[in-house]
């Protein structure tokens, strides 16, 4: 199988085999890996258009480039490609941002399927009444944990009416959300019900989307909602169920056990290099996981004296050769 970094099992296992064993040569590998002569070539020859070996005179005719280097250039190169999506992203926030500025020209004029709405009984109505339409699936990401009382009851009309209709519904709420026993119990009820809940260490963005047609993104202050965006725009929905699609597809059932940590790391430090290896900032990858900046920095300085990093950068490198995080960790 190939990671998201284009290497796949065969020719991870056969370069860390020459990093291990320099001067090898095919056959060793292979016995070595019990593995075919013919699979440990073409492995080799992966590796050299990654660019993890090169050319040499020794037995295998290649020897591996260093682990740092080559690993280095492997996250830059992913990083790379996390830009143009994030471009992607951008295109659609530019398009409301066009949208809203054309409705600003146009004074009062309302510009179609796009609308700012000020205050949380604003915001929790037009959810309620998304709600009340919603024939498809309704999808969330938020936390569900150390919630005002207000945005608690505020949102109860809102499950009321999903479970009057019967509406599919599915949530991705924060990994933290397990260690608050009344917010896990509601979440619990919800799946009962039907629904499908999943967690994850941190949240890019708080949005519910009906039918993938309608998307709401509040604005919040604290875990208070103040105001939200309501948008209907098909590139903008289309480009938060695309997000959604792909968070669900990395967030953990909330009725599964926290998997074991790799590499003598918790998923709290296996998380914030994942995040660092992505390109975020300390100050973004604390409102992610919704920790402080005094947090994320200790996490830096722990990790760092660990791996004896001497970059942020060779910190990621180094955690992905030693199995701390993944290839696909940084997707």
């Amino acid at each position: 199988m190939r990671t998201s970094l284009g290497i796949d099992s065969v020719a991870r296992s056969v370069y860390i085999a020459m990093v291990d064993r320099p001067g090898a040569k095919v056959s060793e590998l292979a016995e070595h890996l019990e593995e075919t002569e013919e699979a440990v070539q073409r492995g080799l020859e992966r590796l050299s258009a990654l660019l993890l070996v090169v050319p040499a005179d020794s037995a295998s005719g290649w020897r591996p480039v260093d682990p740092e280097v080559g690993l280095a250039a492997m996250l830059a190169r992913q990083q790379d490609e996390l830009a143009r999506h994030r471009l992607q992203v951008e295109g659609s926030r530019l398009e409301v941002t066009r949208l809203l500025s054309e409705r600003g020209r146009r004074g009062c004029a309302s510009v179609p399927d796009v609308e700012w709405l000020a205050g949380a009984d604003a915001v929790w109505r037009h959810i309620t009444s998304l709600a009340e339409e919603c024939a498809i699936e309704w999808l969330s990401v938020g936390p569900a944990e150390r919630l005002d009382a207000a945005v608690l009851d505020a949102g109860r009309p809102v499950d009321e009416v999903l479970r009057r209709r019967g509406t599919p519904a599915r949530s991705i709420v924060l990994e933290s959300v397990r260690n608050d026993p009344g917010a896990t119990e509601r979440l619990r009820r919800t799946e009962e019900c039907g629904g499908a809940v999943r967690t994850l260490p941190s949240l890019p963005v708080w949005m519910i989307l009906s039918d993938r047609r309608h998307v709401v993104v509040p604005v919040v202050g604290g875990r208070s909602v103040v105001g939200a965006m309501a948008c209907g725009v098909e590139s903008v929905t289309e480009a938060f169920a695309t997000l959604f699609a792909r968070l669900w597809k990395e967030a953990l059932p909330l009725a599964e056990a926290r998997p074991r940590t790799r590499g003598n790391l918790s998923l709290q430090e296996q998380h914030v290099l994942r995040l660092w290896a992505q390109g975020l900032t300390d100050a973004a990858a604390a409102r992610r996981m919704d920790v402080s900046l005094r947090t994320v920095r200790r996490l830096s300085e722990k990790l760092t004296d660990r791996f004896g990093a001497q970059s942020r950068f060779q910190l990621g490198a180094l955690a992905l050769a030693s199995g701390g995080i993944r290839a696909e960790d940084v997707a």
